[in-house]
């Protein structure tokens, strides 16, 4: 068998021209040509030369189902099982090992490191899904699942009102004239009832966050707060090899989880799909302890190659903008961000409060920082980690070129006349549901409710 040249993240490409021709045969219902999908879109001679295995595995996986080493099922059959796909399991990423057969490293006898990496996280069952090993499988035959197939389900059986939640590094991601209120629009037209800004949900956190921070500052006075509201990569880090550290993390769900929670509270029949650059959320998503709350997670790639597949032009939609969020909220966006959003709040809410922050990005800066915390070689009062450089606008699945989706995030924030969320008027109104008057009774631990649907157990 002839080996692939590597660099060419060929079975990447193959994945989308998959995907996008799925797509187009689910959303018209035209089912009876769909086993012969492969050949139409890739040609019999890249179906020959990868085999009919490693083709129906990258199948499965474009459909949110694991590859297997053999299958007798025909791609309708497939298909069938992935409709009806209630909760999409571990492991997120997987190896589809008949392709790297095609390999120029088994080629020269090599043992490919990243791939062995691989199988012995989903074996020991520390896989982060932080795309780590998928950035470096020159070939593509390391990807993580596409879950659209039972999102598309939902959405044409309209049993439930399915809503879309953003990331704050959203904006420009689609193309630099799709407008948030023109990617609401595009959303609608797919069938999400609406689209919610997670930078919401951050605002929120954020003023809850400040309260605990300086909660934990006055009770730990030698100890730093170290922040839980972004990156899952940056809590896998620290539960596995740093676990004595636990304490000092922030017990906050994420903004995604939050924004979910909030939805589901306001509507107990929604759905919740959450939309941004991060291959790790896929895996947050059905942690076990904050499990529910979102139900589906897509890629800004994979959200990209749905609106090709339906023809929907985001740039020429009608312009449906609100403002959801205050600028500190959509900084969550990029490193430091977080740092700058709950700084800003602590010395609102106590001007004397002393706060001393620092930022890591990217898994070998979060380690090494971490040790000098620990250490004590480094004089800080709160730590933020973000496990890709940039933050979440140097996500894995980012469209954007890292500096300008941090860029187009900044522009965003200096948009709105909500410089910080205590002016929200949406996070207001959606205390006052929760019969809360104001928003510093975040801080009440009495209001067990509310600290319930923004905090977690950490440790499990």
């Amino acid at each position: 068998m002839e080996s692939i040249n590597l660099n060419t993240k060929i079975l990447d490409n193959y994945k989308m021209k998959l995907f996008n021709e799925l797509i187009k045969a689910i959303w018209s219902e035209e089912f009876d040509d769909i086993d012969n999908i492969p050949k139409k879109v890739l040609g019999e001679s890249v179906c020959d030369e990868f085999g009919e295995e490693a083709i129906l595995n990258l199948i499965r996986i474009v459909m949110g189902l694991d590859p297997i080493d053999k299958t007798d099922e025909t791609i309708k059959e497939m298909l069938n099982k992935a409709m009806c796909t209630q909760e999409i399991s571990t492991p997120i990423i997987s190896v589809i090992s008949q392709v790297c057969n095609n390999c120029v490293n088994k080629e020269d006898g090599k043992e490919c490191l990243v791939k062995e990496k691989h199988i012995n996280c989903n074996k020991d069952n520390t896989c982060n899904s932080c795309g780590g090993c998928i950035r470096e499988c020159s070939l593509g035959a390391i990807s993580d699942k596409i879950q659209f197939i039972p999102i598309l389900k939902l959405l044409k059986d309209k049993k439930h009102p399915v809503y879309a939640t953003v990331a704050p590094s959203f904006v420009g991601q689609l193309g630099n004239d799709v407008t948030p209120g023109k990617l609401r629009s595009a959303l609608k037209k797919v069938g999400f009832a609406d689209m919610i800004e997670v930078a919401l949900a951050a605002d929120i956190l954020t003023v809850k966050e400040s309260y605990d921070y300086c909660s934990h500052i006055k009770e730990n006075k030698d100890e730093c707060f170290i922040t839980s509201c972004c990156c899952p990569i940056w809590i896998s880090l620290i539960k596995s090899s740093y676990p004595e550290f636990v304490d000092n993390i922030s017990k906050s769900v994420s903004p995604m989880i939050a924004c979910a929670r909030i939805i589901k509270i306001l509507n107990e029949d929604a759905k919740v799909v959450f939309i941004g650059p991060c291959v790790a959320k896929k895996k947050e998503a059905i942690s076990e302890d904050i499990k529910g709350a979102v139900d589906f997670v897509l890629t800004f790639k994979e959200l990209e190659e749905i609106f090709k597949a339906l023809d929907i032009e985001a740039d020429k939609e009608v312009e449906e903008n609100r403002i959801e969020s205050s600028a500190l909220g959509r900084i969550y966006a990029h490193a430091g961000g977080v740092s700058k959003a709950i700084e800003d709040c602590v010395k609102k809410i106590n001007p004397k409060a002393d706060f001393k922050a620092i930022t890591f990005q990217g898994a070998k800066d979060c380690k090494v920082g971490l040790e000098k915390v620990i250490n004590k070689e480094i004089d800080v009062t709160f730590v933020e980690g973000m496990g890709c450089i940039g933050g979440c606008v140097g996500g894995p699945k980012r469209i954007l070129d890292t500096e300008k989706g941090k860029t187009f995030v900044q522009e965003y924030s200096k948009e709105t006349n909500i410089k910080t969320p205590f002016e929200n008027i949406n996070v207001i109104q959606f205390l006052a549901k929760m019969d809360m008057k104001k928003i510093e009774t975040l801080r009440n631990e009495d209001r067990k409710k509310l600290l319930g649907l923004f905090s977690r157990d950490i440790r499990l």
